[in-house]
């Protein structure tokens, strides 16, 4: 559960914020928008496909005839969630500072939202996609730096910096964010120049 501060006020914070996906129905925005409000204060497991309808206003059968379960309503949501970040990291230029600024930016974004889902149980639903989306980008930056011996390797270490960067971020937002993302960024790069540097020693 949220701490009680956040309880009030943030559901228009966070659908300020959330890309909704333009060509989705008008229902299941709605009910997008019902269950992320409920998480606020329901656990995942917790929560019905009966209160989300009546939060949104529609029917249960609704509800399935444009999802039909909860978990591809979570899918959809993450979905929305990460779609505009997804779409920078495609024409993003692969260097650390700069995917720092690109992932701590958005975590900073959509800060609120990540805490309820966290909260609420959902924290791997949310992680995949960014770590797809991470590591795609590592190996890229990766690539353009690593000398052909150690090439083979670079899956593993773009996999190592990947998690380190879900760390850092889950641990951001578990504190309250009260780093400033200039400092986020800065831990962010330096970890991955000491892997870098790591990553250039020849083997013995």
């Amino acid at each position: 559960m949220l701490p009680p501060n956040l309880t009030r006020l943030i559901y228009t914070e966070c659908m300020k914020n959330i890309n909704t996906n333009p060509i989705r129905q008008p229902i299941e925005t709605q009910l997008i928008d019902a269950a992320l409000h409920l998480l606020q204060r329901s656990a995942y497991d917790q929560l019905a496909i009966t209160e989300i309808s009546r939060k949104a206003g529609v029917s249960r059968r609704a509800f399935y005839r444009h999802f039909g379960t909860k978990e591809a309503l979570v899918i959809a949501l993450v979905h929305d969630l990460t779609a505009d970040f997804s779409a920078e990291a495609e024409a993003l230029q692969a260097d650390p500072t700069t995917i720092a600024s690109a992932f701590f930016g958005f975590i900073q974004m959509y800060g609120t939202t990540l805490a309820i889902l966290m909260n609420a149980g959902l924290r791997e639903q949310i992680f995949p996609p960014l770590r797809d989306i991470l590591q795609r980008l590592y190996i890229r930056f990766l690539t353009q730096q690593a000398s052909q011996p150690v090439y083979h390797t670079l899956d593993y270490h773009a996999e190592f910096i990947t998690s380190g960067m879900l760390a850092l971020a889950i641990r951001w937002l578990a504190t309250g964010m009260h780093e400033s993302p200039h400092m986020m960024i800065k831990i962010a790069t330096d970890m991955v120049n000491a892997q870098q540097v790591s990553l250039s020693r020849p083997s013995s």
